[in-house]
């Protein structure tokens, strides 16, 4: 195998990056989102209850994906996703329910392409979640 052959089936399916989407991209569509969340019957109430500065909670979102997405750290932020979810015992429907409101915002604002990829990482989150709390897989 050639250095051409072995590199092409990476070629075919570029990996997503943060830089592939852009710092401003992943900014709209957090914000985007979580404008959504805030007017759903079953995710709003939720996030209420939790949430006290929304545009800290976005900032904060924005870089956690951008980070998940594989672009530089530029804040301080930890994150302890497992935790936090524990914490307020985020049900399996909750997970679902997020998961297809965040695909539809992202097929709005991104390339049907970069959807997908970023879509599937959250879905491995929200996988692992589920299972984490017992859960149904989504």
């Amino acid at each position: 195998m050639n250095e051409t052959t072995a590199s092409a089936p990476r070629a075919a399916r570029p990996r997503i990056t943060a830089e592939h989407i852009g710092l401003g991209a992943i900014r709209r569509v957090i914000q985007d989102f979580y404008a959504r969340v805030r007017r759903d019957p079953l995710l709003g109430p939720r996030f209420a209850a939790v949430v006290e500065d929304w545009p800290a909670h976005e900032a904060k979102l924005t870089h956690f994906w951008w980070v998940s997405l594989g672009g530089p750290a530029y804040a301080p932020y930890r994150y302890r996703v497992v935790d936090a979810h524990a914490l307020i015992a985020v049900r399996g429907e909750e997970i679902r329910h997020w998961l297809a409101l965040f695909a539809d915002c992202l097929h709005a604002h991104l390339p049907a392409d970069l959807a997908a990829q970023w879509l599937a990482r959250a879905q491995a989150m929200g996988r692992s979640l589920s299972l984490i709390a017992g859960q149904e897989p989504c």
